[in-house]
């Protein structure tokens, strides 16, 4: 993945995270965590969960009353369409995708939308790279 493409999309500090989650061994929980650590301003997407930590979770990406400049995907492909489609009304810039949570139509959708996927890049090993 560019490297350019991945410092710009870490530059901006409104990030949603779809799948985020309370289970502290799992990647959602642990993406929206670093992000928070690192102070972006971090929105849970997961219709199974009203709070994590008490912060609260949203059911979709069209619940946010805040922009959102890039989206982490961190659920199964199968579950990312409809908030690749959320993210396009909103107008998100980039959505990354978590190793596992990408696919070629997914990759195809944000294109077709104007949103630069960014994959084969996990958030958590560059925000431990970032200073």
């Amino acid at each position: 993945m560019n490297l350019e493409v991945i410092a710009s999309a870490l530059s901006f500090k409104n990030w949603a995270v779809v799948g985020a989650t309370p289970n502290k061994q799992k990647y959602g929980y642990m993406v929206f965590k670093k992000l928070k650590e690192k102070g972006y301003n971090v929105f849970a997407i997961n219709p199974l969960y009203d709070e994590i930590e008490d912060d609260k979770v949203y059911k979709t990406l069209l619940d946010l009353n805040q922009k959102i400049d890039c989206v982490s995907m961190v659920v199964a492909p199968e579950r990312g369409k409809s908030y690749i489609e959320q993210a396009a009304k909103i107008g998100v810039k980039y959505v990354w995708f978590q190793p596992g949570a990408e696919s070629d139509e997914l990759v195809e959708l944000c294109e077709k939308n104007s949103i630069v996927p960014i994959y084969n890049a996990c958030v958590l090993v560059a925000l431990n790279h970032k200073k």
